[in-house]
């Protein structure tokens, strides 16, 4: 008869005949690299069938070689399989963080010390994530800082839920009960009846039960413990939804400041002294706060002491590269990603894989469907697949996003599985989708098109066409969810000089743009649509997105500064194609920088250069706008009865069916008209009528989504509620101006609400979050 582990020296020999590593037999047979190595050491079971035949296939023996490997296996498994290790791991010396996740499980072990008669089911406690964020030395760490409270020990088990073939229960529960000391020969044969007698002893003991990487609820459900005193903890990647009963704690990447300490401690004090913070901060951000990456990152320093930090990083700044350089001996940031990537049927693997092109860092079901080449109820099935294993992460509003290191490992993945053309395609399919996509949604808000969506003509020769949604809100949420992908999609698109659709696109965003004016990629947006029409030879459009980007750099970069120079040429474009509506706009916004810079005068001339210009076009869409110019720039100059006068002038125009704008847009001028009366009517000390003024503005503001105009609004009304003596309505106001400027990013605007707050003595016990 073969010794017991005859097998593992026979599959170590014909590994090395073989000039095979460890890894590169696991790849080939899909056996993991840690099972082959507990094979050969003698420290694990003997393979089931399976999983020889896998090994025989990847070696390529011949067949006497894998008739001997085969009788190996077989007199192995005859011996009996050996016990595996009960006793926990070490701890880490160097264990970071986590506190709220040790004080839950604090939580659950005072829970599971309550006496039986207050106590159902035994307490069970399952943590889950993706591969890398340390969920056994968390569970590790748990049991050395609780095993006082469970006098009769911690029992801990590797279910080795990732392997080809994981083990069996009826198998774990006979290792359990031999380790809680029941002798081999009172065990049952039986399964059901070795549960029901491990259930039983488990009944009359304290222990902690530590049951590492399941595979799945058929495999743990089994060992779970009735009712009682002992206590559970399970770590799997998947989610393991199907178990009743028990606590969940999905486990996150490391805080920034967490990962920086434990790459601190790993390199030791001296060595993180000598680095600068902001190095520490990006290596840490370059490991995605994971702390096998970091500790991967850690020891590579460690084993090369003439390397900065800086020097590291600068190799991890090569995506394509970066996994190859997290590695550090046997530690490797890709296999346990790859121990995933094996369980996934073809379609999830497929959609991991192409997943990997889209530009943004999240997306939809249409989105993903389009990446993967599925049907989106084929998509959303891998998409659950995914997220299960712990491979994608499931975001807000059913949306999907990759860890920064799992996206590069998908990227390897659709290098290596799919050919160049295969790739070529997915990226063409998600780019040609996305820029028609953000057409359809853009035109919503489009003076012609909106007024299509409510029932009137499409603009002449266009097709009208404006996408799944049902109304405009629809459509903006759409691309603001987007917005990554569909900036990335419109990128590649100009990279490729694909230059009139990149001109559709932000043509179409240029009314939705003044909605979303703190977006930070319109001046990008609208620079690259320019240089299109410049390359296109396309004067006239050049013209106009040009005037798109002045209005970027007034608006949203806030450096009207910079905004004179394309507004000019622009007007010079528009003159020699005798565009008149161009013309009016170039001069609107020559205004509109002059207004940002403080020149009032210089303001009020651009508007009125633009007005006729506008009415002989018969752009009321743009005379509305020259109206508002000029209403403000004499506000700006402290006129504000002459402002308020031309709003009214503005006022009457929106409600002129011959020369109204469209709804949409109509809206939001009458919005804006109706907060700038309400400033000028504050700046008169005419508390009331700016009160009602505002107010009229509200909803309006709102119903258009202009947060940033929203926010000016309620500290404008929060300013004239104080001055007639309604506190606490000027305090709900003012926090309100505070919470949306701080959504916006307007930093100014959130310093003087606050102000206001502590000038009206805002109560102690209320806050603004």
């Amino acid at each position: 008869m073969a010794e017991p582990n005859s097998f593992g020296q026979l599959l170590r020999r014909h590994r090395t005949d073989a000039g095979l590593t460890m890894e590169e037999l696991a790849t080939a047979s899909r056996v993991s690299v840690r099972a082959i190595g507990d094979m050969e050491r003698g420290h694990s079971r003997v393979p089931q069938r399976r999983t020889v035949e896998a090994l025989v296939r990847a070696l390529n023996l011949s067949a006497g070689a894998a008739t001997a490997l085969r009788d190996s296996a077989r007199a192995g498994r005859r011996v009996g399989r050996p016990t595996p290790a009960l006793a926990p791991p070490r701890t880490v010396a160097d264990f970071t963080g986590r506190h709220g996740e040790l004080a839950w499980l604090g939580e659950l072990v005072a829970r599971s010390a309550e006496p039986a008669d207050r106590q159902g089911a035994a307490v069970v406690g399952v943590v889950s994530g993706p591969p890398g964020l340390g969920k056994t030395a968390l569970m590790v760490q748990a049991a050395a800082r609780y095993t006082a409270s469970f006098p009769d020990g911690v029992l801990f088990v590797d279910l080795r839920g990732l392997d080809a073939d994981p083990p069996r229960p009826e198998d774990l529960l006979l290792h359990l009960l031999i380790a809680l000391g029941v002798e081999e020969s009172r065990i049952p044969g039986d399964g059901h009846a070795r549960g029901a007698q491990y259930r039983a002893l488990l009944r009359e003991r304290r222990s902690l039960l530590l049951l590492d990487n399941a595979a799945d609820e058929a495999q743990v459900r089994p060992l779970l413990p009735g009712a009682g005193s002992t206590m559970t903890i399970i770590t799997s990647r998947r989610a393991l939804a199907g178990l009743e009963a028990v606590d969940r704690l999905t486990l996150p990447a490391l805080t920034a400041g967490e990962a920086v300490t434990l790459l601190q401690r790993i390199i030791g004090p001296e060595r993180a002294a000598a680095e600068p913070d902001t190095m520490l901060l990006g290596l840490a951000q370059a490991c995605g706060h994971l702390p096998l990456a970091l500790r991967i990152a850690g020891n590579r320093l460690l084993s090369r002491p003439g390397w900065s930090i800086g020097y590291l990083l600068s190799r991890l700044a090569d995506q394509d590269d970066r996994l190859d350089l997290l590695v550090a001996g046997d530690l490797q940031i890709a296999a346990p990603f790859m121990l995933s990537y094996r369980q996934l049927s073809a379609a999830a693997a497929a959609t991991f894989r192409r997943l990997s092109v889209l530009p943004g860092p999240d997306a939809g079901l249409e989105l993903a469907a389009r990446a993967a080449g599925l049907s989106p109820r084929d998509t959303e099935a891998a998409l659950e697949e995914l997220a299960e294993l712990g491979l994608l992460q499931p975001a807000t509003d059913g949306r999907y996003r990759f860890h920064d290191l799992m996206r590069l490992f998908a990227r390897t993945r659709l290098a290596a599985e799919e050919s160049a053309a295969q790739r070529r395609q997915v990226e063409d399919r998600v780019v040609t989708w996305l820029l028609d996509t953000a057409v359809a949604a853009g035109r919503w808000f489009e003076p012609g098109y909106a007024r299509a969506a409510d029932g009137g003509p499409a603009p002449a020769g266009r097709t009208g066409e404006l996408g799944p949604w049902t109304t405009a809100e629809e459509a903006g949420r759409w691309i603001e969810l987007e917005g990554r992908n569909w900036l990335g999609a419109l990128r590649a698109a100009f990279a490729a000089g694909r230059h009139a659709e990149v001109m559709t696109v932000a043509d179409s965003m240029h009314w939705f743009s003044d909605r979303w004016t703190h977006w930070e990629h319109w001046l990008e947006v609208y620079q690259m649509s320019a240089a299109s029409a410049e390359a296109l030879g396309d004067a006239r459009g050049q013209a106009v997105h040009l005037n798109y980007v002045s209005w970027a750099y007034t608006v949203c970069a806030r450096r009207p500064d910079l905004a004179e120079a394309p507004a000019r040429e622009a007007l010079r474009l528009a003159v020699a194609a005798g565009d008149l509506s161009q013309q009016g706009w170039a001069w609107t916004y020559l205004g509109a920088a002059a207004r940002r810079r403080g020149d009032a005068a210089q303001a009020r001339a651009a508007a009125a250069e633009s007005l006729p210009l506008f009415e002989a076009a018969g752009d009321w869409d743009g005379y509305a706008q020259g109206l508002s110019l000029l209403a403000s720039s004499l506000a700006g100059a402290g006129r504000h009865r002459e402002a308020i006068a031309q709003y009214r002038r503005l006022e009457t125009l929106l409600a002129d069916p011959a020369r109204a704008p469209s709804p949409l847009i109509g809206d939001l001028t009458a919005g804006h008209l109706h907060l700038n009366v309400g400033l000028s009517l504050l700046a008169l000390r005419r508390w009331a009528a700016a009160a009602a003024s505002l107010r009229v503005a509200l909803p309006l503001l709102q119903r258009a989504g202009v947060r940033q105009s929203e926010a000016r609004c309620r500290y404008g009304l929060g300013g004239a509620l104080a001055r007639l003596g309604r506190l606490d309505e000027a305090r709900g106001e003012l926090r309100r101006a505070v919470r949306i400027a701080r959504h916006v990013g307007a930093a100014d605007l959130v310093d003087r609400a606050m102000g206001r707050l502590a000038e009206l003595g805002a109560p102690a016990n209320r806050r603004v979050s």
